[in-house]
């Protein structure tokens, strides 16, 4: 359809050239461009990507610091559990096509691959947009900012040499950070 483009929505789609206006943004254009074309690459399957996009968003705030309390403690470990029965349907999912032993343990690996590209591609935009507000460059919407407030205080709670463990206890909250591609309108993907 459109070679070199990202389809955001029937109608909203984006061409390198069109991005380049915006500093920076055709690093991370690229960068949606190949993971998109990976995951058209692997074919994922519809039981596939659901897995994918629920171990994104459960994963999401997974890396937070040892000074928790016992109720964090609690909802992590929760949180862990269910992210453990989203890995056994992925598996169960890629069994269930008919592939061999080792051609499943070869496609969950490149389907768990796609987890960190995804993740940095996230992290790219997040400190794409969180450089635009420092510099005051454009008016973000309430809802970047809120998502980029919330990645901020989530990356300050990260574990940190001990002069700078201060700014841990601020509590860690909001919607998530990653980005998903998807083959229907509303989410970024890539189009031939």
């Amino acid at each position: 359809d459109h070679p070199g483009k990202l389809i955001f929505s029937p109608d909203l789609s984006l061409s390198r050239e069109e991005g380049s206006c915006v500093q920076g943004f055709v690093e991370i254009f690229d960068m949606l461009i190949a993971a998109t074309s990976r995951v058209r690459e692997l074919k994922l399957k519809r039981e596939e990507y659901v897995c994918l996009k629920a171990m994104i968003l459960l994963n999401s705030n997974m890396c937070l610091s040892s000074s928790e309390g016992s109720d964090e403690l609690q909802s992590r470990s929760k949180l862990l559990r269910l992210l453990d029965s989203v890995t056994d349907a992925l598996v169960w999912a890629i069994a269930k096509s008919g592939l061999t032993f080792r051609q499943q343990y070869t496609r969950l690996a490149h389907l768990l691959m796609l987890l960190s590209h995804i993740r940095h591609v996230s992290n790219k935009g997040m400190d794409h947009l969180h450089c635009m507000k420092m510099k005051n460059m454009v008016p973000l919407y309430d809802l970047l900012l809120e998502m980029l407030d919330a990645h901020i205080m989530h990356s300050s709670r990260l574990p940190r040499r001990p002069s700078q463990q201060e700014s841990s206890d601020q509590p860690a909250g909001g919607p998530s950070n990653t980005w998903t591609p998807s083959s229907s309108g509303g989410e970024a993907r890539y189009s031939d």
